[in-house]
């Protein structure tokens, strides 16, 4: 049986005790009458960078895991806040999105770039970083209640990723790399193109 594998933020203690306030408020907004919510465990909160593919077990190949290695030193640590909640019809998932970020969108990209050079065509690139905190039903109308959920203003530092197997029900790291890299370069100015 495959299974997912993909390289993903997960929290630190202080980053669980963060989105566990973000899920309680979920939970305390959830309108009466609202669909039943699915709760995602503590253990399972991540930011998925980029999606691999499927895996038939818990195996890298060493290719995969130097790329990841490469890249973990181009990104620096930084931190994210979380900006809003969202309810994305098509998945069914209830999502926290981090204000925009482009050192979190650096290492997506970058983890796909890695994925890319160790020989690997990636399922699948992220655009918008989030964390799943629960499901609905899929297909479900707007749910504006989301829009009264306070995400806060706490912050979640990213200061490594790792790279996750999916056997079923949780996530068994199969490598862990520290941000080392130093200040992003800064984007190029369009008039300095002409």
């Amino acid at each position: 049986m495959s299974q997912a594998l993909f390289p993903a933020w997960r929290p630190s203690a202080d980053g669980r005790a963060v989105l566990a306030t973000v899920s309680h408020r979920l939970q305390e907004a959830r309108p009466s009458d609202a669909p039943s919510l699915q709760l995602r465990r503590a253990d399972q909160w991540h930011i998925t960078l980029c999606f691999v593919g499927e895996s038939a077990g818990p195996v890298a190949a060493p290719a995969l895991l130097d790329a990841f290695a490469e890249a973990a030193t181009r990104i620096p640590p930084h931190r994210v806040t979380l900006e809003r909640l969202v309810y994305w019809r098509h998945s069914g998932a209830v999502v926290a999105l981090p204000s925009p970020c482009p050192a979190l969108q650096a290492l997506c990209d970058a983890s796909h770039d890695a994925v890319r050079r160790a020989g690997i065509a990636p399922m699948e690139r992220t655009t918008r970083p989030h964390v799943t905190l629960a499901f609905l039903e899929r297909g479900l109308p707007p749910q504006p209640w989301l829009d009264t959920v306070d995400c806060g203003a706490d912050v979640l530092d990213v200061d490594a990723f790792e790279l996750l197997f999916n056997p079923g029900g949780r996530y068994d790291a199969l490598g862990a790399w520290p941000l080392t890299g130093a200040a992003l370069p800064a984007p190029p100015r369009q008039d300095a193109l002409f």
